[in-house]
């Protein structure tokens, strides 16, 4: 019997690290890349060619980037094991402890070479067609023994379908699209969507814009809400957008509006799959034991599709399980079981009231999660300063949401950082 083969789709953070347990664990692989170099949505791009909302790009955009972007981690918490953001392992001493996305792409970049994966990438290789195959699979017609999705999913925009869009005549864009601030110096612009992205940059554009508005549901995330901006207003939902402004649910008009920043999520999408493949509705990929492995078809994963995390380490437990699971390294319970698995999952989230489109958003139980995987590739659990330091910096962002990247953390990792 050969070597297993899996394709790899996507040379981001996690189709480099997947690529790379996969390696370690004895099975061939082949990374499919669409752009001409790995990073990912790391690689930042100045200048996008899209529909103005990205709902119908005329090409796909590689990252979604803007210039001052910063990691919202520590770097020692997002490192790779055994793979710090210091001069020990891809990056250098003197970075700060919440690096920018070029110390990111550049840790990347390394790793890719440290890690021997660049040799296994094809650049300029965009999937059109996977399909299930016997008992395989095509790739563009290629076949392969398992398949490991790592096309992230912060490329489909998502905006909400609210009335009257098509009627404002202001500018009108995604945060996928927006780079710098500039262009909204003098405006006055209404940010949609109360996200940790959205608090940002609201807080960004109020140094140039006329005036901002932040609009969003309820204003219950402790991570976006407990600041305040003298030249911010907040204001509750958009009921319908007018010609020149919104009305809000609570009645009001803003009046004179020049621009609106959707920072309202994206899509879960995987067009290159075949129909039936995979059911995604709701924004939630359903049919997944563990939040990454098909129930029917375990020689599909999907890595990386949990959010509110720690993004790189759970990207590298993740592909460690898949990895060992293809090579037989624990026993993957029967399909039976997968499924009566999930089903108590699914039943324990609807009963604590969590909206479906939040399924895969973990939080704090992104600890229990990493570890149960751990255990069962044998592996030790996370060590305790993992979860201080996350505790410690989510305090930080709570009651200091403004200034969080530069106040000193106590707590510490295995990097020397700054």
């Amino acid at each position: 019997m050969g070597t297993m083969s899996v394709a790899v789709i996507g040379a981001g953070a996690a189709g480099l690290v997947t690529a790379h347990e996969l390696v370690s664990a004895g099975l061939g692989v082949t990374v499919f890349e669409q752009s001409r170099r790995d990073g990912g949505l790391w690689v930042y791009e100045k200048r996008v060619e899209s529909d103005p909302l990205g709902q119908r790009p005329r090409e796909r955009i590689h990252g979604s980037l803007y210039a001052s972007l910063r990691a919202n981690l520590p770097r020692d918490l997002m490192a790779f094991e055994d793979y710090t953001f210091d001069s020990a392992g891809g990056g250098q001493d003197d970075w700060p402890r919440y690096p920018g996305h070029v110390q990111i792409l550049e840790y990347l970049e390394r790793f890719s070479v440290d890690a021997g994966i660049r040799p296994h990438i094809r650049f300029g290789r965009r999937v059109e067609r996977i399909c299930p195959d016997a008992d395989g699979w095509r790739v563009d017609g290629e076949a392969f023994d398992a398949v490991a999705i790592c096309n992230g999913h912060f490329s489909e925009p998502l905006v909400p379908d609210l009335p009257g869009l098509e009627d404002f005549r202001g500018e009108a864009l995604h945060s996928h699209n927006y780079r710098q601030p500039e262009p909204f110096s003098e405006k006055r612009v209404l940010v949609l969507g109360a996200s940790v992205s959205g608090a940002e940059l609201a807080r960004e554009l109020a140094a140039v814009a006329d005036s901002v508005y932040f609009s969003g549901r309820t204003f219950r995330d402790p991570l976006a809400v407990k600041w305040r901006h003298d030249r911010i207003k907040r204001c509750p939902p958009v009921a319908k957008f007018l010609a020149g402004g919104v009305l809000l649910s609570d009645g009001r008009r803003i009046d004179g509006v020049d621009a609106i920043l959707f920072c309202t999520g994206y899509h879960y999408r995987f067009p290159f799959l075949a129909p039936g493949v995979v059911d995604v509705r709701n924004n939630r990929v359903r049919g997944l034991y563990r939040q990454l492995l098909a129930i029917d078809r375990p020689t599909l994963a999907f890595i990386g599709l949990p959010f509110r995390i720690v993004p790189f380490p759970l990207f590298q437990r993740q592909a460690r399980w898949f990895a060992y699971a293809l090579a037989r390294r624990f026993a993957l319970p029967t399909r039976l079981a997968r499924r009566r698995e999930h089903a108590l999952e699914i039943r324990a989230l609807r009963q604590a009231g969590v909206a479906e489109r939040h399924f895969h958003r973990l939080d704090e139980d992104q600890f229990d999660y990493l570890n149960g995987l751990a255990r069962q590739c044998g592996d030790a659990p996370l060590p305790a300063w993992f979860r201080e330091l996350w505790r410690e910096h989510r305090a930080n962002v709570v009651t200091h949401p403004g200034a969080y990247h530069d106040l000193p953390l106590t707590a510490r990792g295995p990097s020397r950082v700054n």
